[in-house]
Order: C-alpha cells, then structure tokens, then sequence
C-alpha cells in the first residue's frame, strides 16, 4: 500500500471500530456518511495530507480516494487569533432567536470514561487545553452581539466541578445542575462535571455545552482532543492541541458574501416552502403551552441484525447514503401511517460543513453549523401493502426520496443563508413551517472499557432545551447510530406535543418506520433492485455536485 493508503486505512479502521480495512474498500460500504467524511478529513490532515469531503463521498474505494491526497500547505501567516473577536451571527443564531425562549440552558451533553489516574490538576489541564483551542467553548453574547473572548480568559477551574457519586441519578441531577449554571452573557458555555471515582477506577466526566456553541461533529473533536490533551498530560507535557484550519468566527464572515452567491437558489426554495397537502396533528404548535420540557418522548432501538446491512450492503447495492436510506423509510412510514397521504413538508437538519466559494477546512472547527432546511416528500402510491415486504414499492419510495434530495441544492445550505442574511429571502420567513423535523446525527462509539469515549448508558442528549424553550416542530425525531459489540444498532428519539398527537398514533408511526427500514433491507437483496433504483434516476434534475456523488455510487454497483 502506498503511505496515503496505509493513512487511510489506519484512520477508517479506528472510525469504523473494525480492524482489515483495505485500499478496494468502499466507504459506503463500510456504512459511511457525510458526517464520518468530515471526520475522515480532520485525521488524514493531522497525518499531513488534503482530502475533501467530495472526495470523500464520491470515490469508489479507499486506493482512488488516496490518490486524490495531497500534501498539506500551511499558511503564508498564522491565524491563531482570528477566531478571536465579533462573531456574525449565523443563519442557525438567527433561528434560535427566532424561536424565543431562554437561550441560556439550550444545550447538548454527553458523559465520557476518565482514567482511572486522573488527579483534579489533570482534569483542570485537559479542559483548559480544549477553552483555549476552540475559540467558541469562549463565547460571550452581549447586547452588541456574539463575541469570542481570547485564549485564557475563561480558566477551567470556572467550569469544573469534582464530585464523587456516579450513579445515573446523580449523573442526571448534576447534568441539571451544570445546565442551570449556564450563562451566554457571562461567557459560561461549557460546565463540566468530573466524577471522581478514586486511583484505582475509572470515572467519569459529564460535558454540558450551551448548543450555541456546538453541534454533532463539534463533539467528535473535542473527545479526540480530550484524549490527546490528557496523553500530553500524562506523558508530563504541557498539552499542545492541533491548530484549527478555518475558526468559526472566520467561517461566519464568509456567509453574507455566500448568502449574495446563493441568490440563484431562490426559485427552488420559494417552490420549496409550498404548503405540504397531507394533515399532520389536531392543531398548529401553540408557542405558549407547547415547551420542549413537556414534550412527549419515545426511544426506540434497530437492532444490529437489522440496522449493520441497512447502513452497509444494502445502502451500498441501493447507491444510497445513510440519510437516503433512512428518510425512504420514514416517507414509506408516513404514507402507511397517514389517512390521507399526499404530500409532506419535512424540516432536515444537516451538519453544515459544506464546501463554499471560499476556500475553507472545517474538519477541526468547534462551532454550531447545523443547517435546517425544508424539502417535500411525495406519498402519493406509496401505501402499497408490498413495501412493508421489500416489493416494488420500496423501490419506488427510494428513487423518489433519493431525486428529492439530490435535487436540493448545496445539500440545504444556501436556504438559510438567504431566508436569515438576505432581503431577497424575506418571502421565505413568511412561509408556514414544516410539521416535521427529521435530524440523523451519524455513528459514535458506544464502547464502555476505553477512556475518553462516550458512555451511552448514563445518556447523551445533542438538543436539550432547558424549560421554558417553545418546541421547534410538532413531532421531531433525532435518529443516531451507535457502534456497539454485536455491530451498529440504531436509537431513534421521537419528541411530540402532547396536544397534537397522542402517545399510540406516534408510537404506531415510529413502529412503522423501523418496519420499513427492514423491508429495505429485505428489497436490497431482491435481485436488479440496485440497477433498477439507479436507472431510474431523474439525472436532469441533480446538481454537478450531486452528478459527481451519483457518478461514483453507479460505479460501485
């Protein structure tokens, strides 16, 4: 194998929890998706090679993609403290502030494995190795607006508390209690809680981050840095963590140019916001009464048998990515479950990272990118009884759902750019809003016995608004894969206003999608299902990015 190979692999065994990667693997194969593509940027960077996201998701194997690497130049200067300084607000600030509700304690959280050698002294070095990294763990939000505030300015013993009960209650109250010391206006955006579990044993240590500040990808960085900044702490060396490529602060700058080169986007998203026909819920949201802490939840759980083909073997025979996959599924949930289908306006997030005009690396950048965007799922002729069975019909659902979204230009970006930053996109503002917010979070480990990793069983929220936050849609659901012994299991969150739906009619549409899901994977092993999806491609109507993307997964068939 070449270097960039042997690179590549290393990097896509440790992502992927599997060790034997090799260079005719296909990273759709493997189950990877646009989340892991940024990922897979960020590590081969620190090995010293440039790969893209687009190379990423479009090349057929991992001895293509490495032939696309190329050495990594640094900049002609340092840009250490450009992240330092007024931060423009981002289209997701502005639809935070639009939403109301006190901001302060919206926030994600995770707990992770600590060493069992960690000191106080240790754990105050490790966390102020990551505030004085990433500039926006330093925000400070005035009347002036968002602001990061420079490297030292924020010290972690402000942020640390060391307490020594970790059981999952007092791991949940303490989480609150971090929460509730949370402050935009006093640059309190991160709380840590260290559970100090003696010399001998592990602990832990419970992340609470106001999501101004964070999002899905942010969390992967930080873990990694957790563990690097502890190892140079460890070795007694004073922690040095990797420079960031693009701060936040500099990738704000970059958007009202970009809002001014999405102007072209405009017809699309005008069609785009049309009212959905189909009915969903016994009312609208009432922003008084309908509070994310009085939501309505259920967690349901794909097993591995079903969820490692669906994401692997069938989304690679299918040419579809994860997200693909999963949205077929749910619009074919949605027509079964709906009584009169027609169609449906479906609110996605996306993790933001995308490639704009400037040139930017946001493999390494702690910030909230998310995107949110409408799109329009057709389920007229979807309720056929074959698609619970892997017929036809799941194919259908899955040519619609896959020309659907690669029709969306610049995967979502450009709509909240010009809704938020440009007057043309004031029409946008005024259209009614989607019913249903759908956000896949991608994969995370899920293992216990390695320090520094994500601990499941004591819980990880990745949108937490605190009390008081109006719900952002009547019923959402926040789906996450997570790398387990047995394989790659699915947890699907549903959160629903309790006066627009009732607990049976969701828990009977949440029961429906993973029905669905397994019939994909049943319709995958149909023979000529992967041809016959792709060659009924509408190709007219997908982008040049998404030609490129297309390109690749036909290849793999």
């Amino acid at each position: 194998m070449t270097p960039q190979e042997q690179i590549l692999c290393g990097v896509l065994d440790d992502l992927f929890v599997r060790p034997g990667t090799g260079p005719q693997d296909s990273f759709v194969r493997l189950g990877g998706d646009s989340i892991i593509a940024v990922q897979v940027v960020g590590a081969v960077r620190r090995a010293g090679w440039a790969i893209t996201v687009r190379d990423v998701l479009s090349q057929p194997d991992v001895a293509h993609l490495a032939a696309t690497a190329k050495p990594v130049t640094r900049p002609a200067r340092p840009r250490e403290q450009d992240g330092v300084g007024p931060v423009v607000p981002t289209p997701i600030m502005h639809w935070l502030r639009e939403r109301g509700g006190p901001a302060d304690r919206y926030h994600q959280y995770l707990v992770v494995r600590t060493p069992a050698e960690l000191t106080l002294d240790g754990a105050r070095a490790v966390l102020q190795a990551l505030l004085d990294r990433h500039d926006m763990l330093r925000l400070r939000v005035s009347e002036e607006g968002p602001h990061t505030l420079p490297a030292g300015a924020v010290r972690a013993e402000q942020c640390l508390t060391r307490v020594v009960a970790d059981t999952a209650d007092a791991v949940e109250a303490e989480v609150h209690a971090a929460r509730d010391r949370l402050s935009l206006a006093d640059a309190r955006v991160v709380q840590a809680v260290w559970f100090d579990a003696g010399p001998t044993a592990p602990g832990r240590l419970a992340l609470v981050v106001n999501h101004m500040v964070i999002d899905g990808i942010s969390w992967r960085i930080i873990i990694d840095d957790l563990a690097r900044a502890w190892q140079a702490v460890a070795d007694g060396r004073v922690p040095a963590l990797d420079p960031v490529p693009t701060s936040f602060r500099r990738w704000s700058q970059m958007q009202v140019a970009e809002a001014e080169r999405r102007l072209e986007e405009l017809p699309y998203w005008s069609q785009a916001v049309r009212p959905g026909t189909a009915v969903l819920g016994k009312r609208a949201l009432d922003p008084a009464r309908d509070h994310e802490d009085r939501a309505a939840h259920l967690t349901l759980t794909l097993p591995a048998v079903t969820t490692g083909p669906l994401l692997t073997e069938a989304a690679e025979r299918l040419g579809a990515d994860a997200n693909e996959i999963l949205l077929t599924g749910l619009a074919l949930a949605l027509a079964h479950w709906l009584r009169q289908p027609g169609d449906v306006l479906v609110n996605l997030e996306g993790h933001g990272r995308e490639e704009i005009a400037e040139q930017a690396d946001c493999s390494r950048t702690v910030g909230w990118f998310t995107t949110l965007f409408p799109t329009r799922f057709h389920l007229d002729g979807l309720a056929a009884p074959d698609a619970e069975s892997g017929g036809p019909t799941a194919g259908v659902a899955l040519r619609r759902v896959k020309e659907q979204l690669r029709r969306i230009p610049g995967k979502g970006l450009g709509y909240g750019l010009l809704r938020h930053l440009h007057p043309a996109g004031e029409p946008l503002a005024a259209a009614d809003r989607p019913r249903l917010g759908f956000n896949y979070l991608g994969r995370f480990p899920a293992t216990s016995d390695a320090d520094w990793q994500m601990l499941p069983e004591y819980g990880a929220r990745l949108d937490a608004p605190g009390p008081g936050m109006p719900m952002a849609h009547p019923v959402e659901v926040n789906a996450i894969v997570l790398e387990t012994a047995s394989g790659p299991v699915l947890h699907a969150d549903w959160a629903w206003a309790p006066g627009v739906f009732d607990e049976p009619e969701l828990r009977a549409l949440a029961e429906t999608w993973f029905r669905m899901l397994a019939a994909l994977v049943v319709h995958a092993e149909r023979p000529g299902s992967g041809a016959a999806v792709a060659a009924d491609l509408t190709l007219a109507a997908i982008d040049q990015d998404e030609l490129d993307d297309l390109a690749a997964s036909l290849e793999a068939l």
